[in-house]
């Protein structure tokens, strides 16, 4: 695939969690476009670009409609039927569940996170440990990286201190990696946050695109 040449030499997976009913925004954010791409999929192409193959989509809210829209990118889907009822951390437990033992490192995303970048993937999976985060002036981003050995410690977590509660229990220390990446730490909780997305994708990212998108709507045109 034209993906070849960047193949990293573990075998990489990763979650993207967009089941949720994005409340503040008072629209369904993962849908949301900026410039020819909507938020979850930029997520999901971000990953495909730097060479991961095994991806999960959890879909909840909406999720017909974005598996209908993304199904073009070949990748998995798998619902929270309790999204309603859930946190963040239960959809990243039943993706992380779908791709254990599946690969070695699988790394964890938000579909509000549409922007961090080839070379923050690369900058946490090169790094020997358990549990990766990147860092960006001092702050915490995405994507994580999490060892295919770390899976069941998260899945039998029960409090409610979320993913990073999840990662903490483990008892494993996080290993932190610096990323000059701002995009890693950008997410569209509100209005606000979008615009600041859609000013980063003007200033730096209106360049970046996604060749199969445009084979497939043509297909779609033609058929």
């Amino acid at each position: 695939s034209m993906f070849q040449e960047r193949r990293i030499s573990v075998r990489a997976g990763a979650v993207i969690v967009a089941a949720g009913m994005s409340t503040r925004m008072k629209q369904f954010k993962q849908m949301m476009k900026i410039g020819n791409f909507t938020l979850a999929e930029r997520v999901a192409i971000n990953f495909k670009r730097a060479g991961i193959q095994d991806i999960v989509m959890v879909t909840g809210y909406h999720g017909r409609q974005l598996e209908a829209y993304l199904n073009y990118l070949d990748i998995e889907f798998v619902k929270n039927e309790q999204y309603e009822h859930t946190d963040m951390l239960e959809s990243a437990k039943i993706g992380l569940y779908q791709l254990q033992n599946r690969c070695d490192k699988i790394l964890f995303c938000p579909a509000d996170i549409p922007f961090f970048t080839d070379e923050t993937v690369k900058a946490v999976l090169g790094q020997n440990a358990e549990i990766v985060v990147p860092r960006c002036g001092g702050k915490s981003g995405h994507p994580i990286s999490i060892q295919n050995e770390m899976i069941p410690r998260i899945l039998s977590y029960c409090g409610d201190e979320g993913l990073r509660g999840a990662l903490k229990a483990t008892g494993i220390p996080i290993r932190y990696v610096e990323v000059d990446d701002l995009g890693s730490l950008m997410d569209a909780d509100t209005r606000e946050d979008f615009e600041k997305l859609v000013t980063l994708h003007n200033k730096q990212r209106s360049g970046w695109s996604f060749p199969l998108k445009v084979e497939k709507q043509r297909e779609k045109e033609l058929f």
